[in-house]
């Protein structure tokens, strides 16, 4: 009896099909991450321990594209409901586990939790564990959404799955909606309250396609404390399941593995309201522009006083106060739940301008503030690097960076004995020589009387007078003050510092050059340790 073929299905045909076959093979094999390969898709270039490893072909990372596939986001939920999640599962042996593809084995996390297999599809850090129990809100304003928003879209917005971004008028920016924080507040202050003037003006603009950036900065500030109180409880009405609600502005960079890794350490079920701690006359408050965190608890403790009457009275104080920070503060007072400070954690600094002193070096650093479209950038690279050199499959994202690796990141590859067209801020010592025609040092020197001024240049030594005159004569200051690590001179001024900055490149026509002591930058490093522990804490 002959063999024939299913009718319909010929030689021909059954090739083609088995060509077909082979080609998805070949495309699965190339495309999905092998057991070898770090999910975050990245390939640092050699030379320092941010650009991979060398000689240790255990430790070395694949050759792959060194950026995300943004594309995939568009069929990713940016703003998804959190989840409750079933039982966690043991963690298989290494033995069973050895030979298991990457991501088909479930991850256990904090008790009471799975952690879901790993999705090729979403960005790695998009599924650490407890990512999608975290809340963050950014907020911003009309006027600067185009102007500071977009680095976090394509940046931080990859990581988050629960990210609500607040402004004072509701638009779209591609996917992502901007939710307006204000539009509840009570008719007494929207209607008739000055600084509401200013939230009709851009809604009018807007409604007539007109460009809201033009109508200035400085209204839009007045606006942005009303937003705080409200934000959050749009945040918790959104969310009422999650863990925690972090807050950060638009200039604020957000270290994701490092705050997750803060927040397996702690309790939601605790009254957490932590931050950079500031004073407002009586009022203890976390600054917003550095961010802060609230446990579930203490929302919901919150939650639990927001009533008609209170939120007349926050209306009402927040017509007459300076800050939205501020009034949080009080609020969270009110429910009873006092601010804890998270310094270094959380900082003001963006690393251009931080001093890099001793209380910082083994601490992770969870929020950067006042940092530039190019500055997030930076950071954003330098955490994908840090998750690439640190990536395990059995624990991934489980290594904090340090302030003490962002030195080594950031600092030790940018300063030099000399830099020309750089100011690195120093600025603990000022030597200038008092002229009439002197540039302004942006200091409380040039706020000082010719008198007092004429005596400060008389109290100095003759090295120290010789050291405005040239930029050698500069350093010959610097390194006759023990202290000192770094200086800057520019004609008619020397400066000294004895903490360490990195600073930024400025106008040539400025006439600045820095420069450091590189021998006392290095012994400084070496006196901080190897930072055997991180210091994750919350006073």
């Amino acid at each position: 009896m002959a063999l024939t073929l299913p009718r319909g299905l010929s030689l021909v045909k059954l090739t083609v099909i088995f060509a077909v076959i082979l080609c998805l093979v070949f495309f699965k094999s190339l495309f999905l991450p092998s057991s070898g390969v770090s999910p975050y898709n990245l390939a640092p270039a050699a030379e320092s321990w941010w650009h991979g490893f060398k000689g240790d072909s255990s430790a070395a990372v694949s050759d792959v594209d060194t950026e995300l596939d943004y594309s995939q986001l568009q069929d990713v939920d940016l703003t998804s409901e959190i989840t409750d999640f079933e039982d966690p599962v043991p963690a298989p042996s290494s033995a069973s586990s050895a030979g298991e593809a990457k991501g088909t084995a479930p991850r256990p996390t904090a008790p009471g939790r799975m952690y879901k297999p790993f999705d090729p599809s979403v960005p790695a850090c998009r599924q650490l564990p407890g990512a999608d129990r975290v809340v963050v809100i950014v907020k911003t304003g009309a006027t600067e959404v185009f102007a500071r928003l977009p680095q976090q879209l394509i940046t931080l917005a990859a990581c988050v799955p629960n990210l609500m971004i607040f402004s004072d008028m509701e638009q779209d920016v591609g996917q992502f909606h901007l939710y307006d924080a204000l539009d509840e507040i009570g008719p007494e202050y929207r209607d008739h309250h000055e600084d509401f003037d200013f939230y009709h003006d851009i809604h009018r603009a807007h409604a007539m396609h007109g460009d809201v950036s033009l109508l200035g900065s400085q209204k839009g500030w007045n606006l942005d404390k009303w937003k705080n109180i409200p934000m959050l409880h749009k945040a918790y009405t959104q969310y009422p399941k999650a863990d925690w609600f972090v807050t950060i502005d638009a200039d604020t960079y957000l270290g994701w593995t490092n705050l997750l890794l803060l927040l397996n350490r702690l309790n939601p079920e605790d009254p957490l309201y932590a931050g950079c701690v500031y004073w407002h006359g009586p009022t203890q408050f976390a600054q917003g522009g550095t961010g802060y965190l609230l446990s579930r608890n203490a929302v919901e403790k919150f939650e639990a006083i927001r009533t008609p009457e209170r939120i007349a009275d926050w209306e009402r104080e927040t017509s007459t106060i300076c800050c939205g920070d501020v009034m949080l503060g009080v609020a969270m007072g009110q429910a009873g739940v006092d601010v804890r400070g998270s310094w270094p954690m959380f900082q003001v600094e963006p690393p251009c301008s931080l001093s890099w002193t001793p209380p910082y070096w083994c601490s992770p650093a969870i929020t950067w503030h006042h940092v530039h479209t190019y500055d997030i950038q930076a950071l954003w690279e330098f955490e994908k690097t840090w998750i690439n050199r640190t990536w395990t499959d059995e624990n991934p994202g489980s290594v904090p960076y340090l302030y003490k690796d962002a030195f080594e990141y950031f600092v030790q590859p940018n300063i030099a004995d000399k830099k020309l067209d750089w100011n690195n801020y120093s600025g603990d010592k000022i030597f200038t020589k008092p002229a009439e025609d002197h540039v302004k040092e942006e200091h409380d020197w040039d706020h000082k009387s010719d008198e007092e001024k004429q005596q400060m240049w008389d109290e100095l030594n003759e090295l120290q007078k010789h050291s405005v005159e040239s930029f050698d004569a500069c350093r010959a200051a610097c390194l006759d003050d023990g202290d000192c690590k770094q200086f800057s001179w520019h004609p008619g001024t020397c400066k000294l510092n004895e903490s360490i900055k990195v600073g930024h490149a400025v106008e040539t026509s400025e006439e600045y050059a820095s420069g450091w002591v590189l021998e006392r930058v290095q012994a400084f490093k070496e006196s901080q340790g190897t930072c055997e522990e991180p210091r994750f804490s919350i006073d």
